[in-house]
């Protein structure tokens, strides 16, 4: 039954992903300017970017944020996938737009849409690790009744050639123990 479910999951997030981005398509040239950019650079990337797979893994429960009885019934395998366009600007830098769907904490359905940006030091052509950003709409059951929601995070990644390995930091939520406070661990592997 949770292949199956992952199975699901995972088609629908190469199937919707590339049509999640069709949206940014629209003319940018309405907009105030600082707008104008920021829709230029997911429009830019989602056209000239390149086809990655998402793969998603891991969501490790920092141990000083829950009790021992909630992470015992937390979901650490987040297993799930999705589609990204990504755009290297030169060595250091590449953005991507992207669509995510993976089991959460409390094994239901997370869906993200979004952009990332990192810059990566180091030569191209061996590892290289990355600091960044994304920004994304989130949508899962437990938040806000499921209603989709903003949300900005750090990107911390692993780069060698067509894989990179991706690790974000979920802070505290709702403030006290056991909400939030996650290392969530992701990878891309480039198939064009």
């Amino acid at each position: 039954m949770r292949i199956r479910h992952w199975i699901l999951r995972l088609a629908t997030a190469l199937i919707l992903g590339p049509l999640a981005a069709l949206p940014a398509l629209a003319a940018c040239d309405d907009m105030w300017d600082w707008v104008n950019m920021a829709c230029r650079h997911v429009v830019d990337t989602f056209d000239k970017g390149h086809n990655e797979i998402l793969v998603s893994g891991f969501a490790w429960h920092i141990p000083a944020t829950w009790t021992p009885e909630a992470r015992a019934q937390e979901n650490q395998n987040a297993w799930g996938g999705g589609w990204s366009r990504t755009l290297e600007r030169d060595d250091n830098v590449t953005e991507n737009v992207y669509f995510l769907v993976f089991d959460d904490s409390h094994r239901q359905p997370e869906f993200q849409v979004g952009y990332g940006w990192n810059y990566f030091w180091g030569s191209r052509d061996g590892i290289q690790p990355g600091l960044g950003y994304t920004v994304m709409i989130a949508q899962r059951p437990d938040i806000w009744g499921g209603v989709p929601f903003p949300a900005i995070l750090p990107l911390f990644s692993l780069r060698y050639q067509k894989a990179t390995l991706i690790t974000t930091y979920i802070p505290t939520l709702n403030g006290g123990i056991n909400h939030g406070s996650i290392l969530y661990v992701f990878g891309s592997i480039g198939i064009d």
